[in-house]
């Protein structure tokens, strides 16, 4: 039987995020995908693996990378409203 040895020291930490300290060092920032009102512009929908419309379930993103290609596939999804599909950042709560 082989055994192996969780060497926990050997994990990348995740390139791109800055970290939050008591200094005042900047906020992570983190993106959301979201769905706009044609006419007023106002958020109407944020994306959590589907559309709703209450904020506290939105999936909420590190990379930008990553907001964008599921705005993508919504967008393929939804042609109709590809226009009204963003990406927004929010600047993480202190």
């Amino acid at each position: 039987m082989i055994k192996r040895a969780h060497n926990r020291s050997r994990v990348a930490p995740c390139a791109g995020l800055r970290r939050v300290t008591i200094e005042g060092d900047p906020a992570v920032t983190t993106y959301l995908v979201t769905l706009r009102d044609r006419e007023t512009q106002t958020v109407v929908g944020y994306y959590d693996g589907t559309w709703t419309t209450d904020r506290r379930r939105a999936l909420t993103l590190r990379r930008r990378e990553a907001a964008e290609a599921h705005a993508a596939r919504m967008r393929d999804c939804c042609p109709r409203n590809a226009d009204v599909i963003k990406v927004e950042e929010m600047a993480a709560a202190d």
